[in-house]
């Protein structure tokens, strides 16, 4: 089935990959640590990616074949990283990128200008 909701995100400052997965494993998430990345388990489709090396600041990956399904995803991990303190925003959108569905933060109000 077609994923139909997207989530874009950023950290204003990214602990270092061993950091983040003791955040989200004293939270209670279940995780699979790779190399370059993070996965929640217990989620459809939601990782942190390109941890580590040359390869620059990490990316969120997360989608779902529904906006509710990755909201509610995505509530849950944001409210794992304001626990911790993380300055954050998640965006939800449509697959196409058309409209902004929900918004997620810690620290980091909508920027209505934008």
């Amino acid at each position: 089935m077609p994923k139909e909701a997207i989530l874009c995100g950023e950290l204003a400052k990214w602990p270092d990959k061993d950091q983040m997965a003791s955040i989200l494993l004293a939270a209670g998430l279940r995780i699979s640590v790779g190399r370059y990345s993070i996965r929640l388990d217990d989620f459809s489709h939601f990782g942190f990616q390109e941890y580590g090396g040359d390869l620059g600041d990490p990316q969120i990956e997360a989608d779902a074949e529904s906006a509710e399904e990755l909201a509610s995803d995505a509530k849950r991990v944001s409210d794992v990283l304001a626990d911790a303190g993380l300055v954050h925003r998640f965006e939800i959108y449509d697959d196409n990128h058309n409209e902004m569905l929900h918004y997620f933060h810690h620290g980091w109000p909508l920027d209505n200008n934008a």
